[in-house]
């Protein structure tokens, strides 16, 4: 691994907390009331987002490299 994949990865991991978060409290504001369904549905966009950027990290963080061509 390389350092930009380990930094990925560890950055993915810590943005994993946040994203969690937001998407809890989305569906439980969505849900639940609704004065708070708004907000909730904000807060899902923003997990939305950030587990977007986790993806893009853990999809960087384990790539593989490509075969060698033929013959070398």
């Amino acid at each position: 691994m390389s350092f930009g994949q380990v930094v990925s990865l560890i950055l993915g991991a810590l943005l994993l907390l946040p994203g969690g978060c937001f998407l809890f409290f989305g569906i439980g504001l969505s849900s639940d009331a609704q004065e708070f369904s708004g907000l909730g549905v904000v807060l899902l966009l923003i997990a939305a987002a950030i587990l977007l950027i986790v993806w893009l990290l853990f999809r960087y963080a384990f790539r593989r490299k490509p075969p060698p061509p033929p013959g070398v």
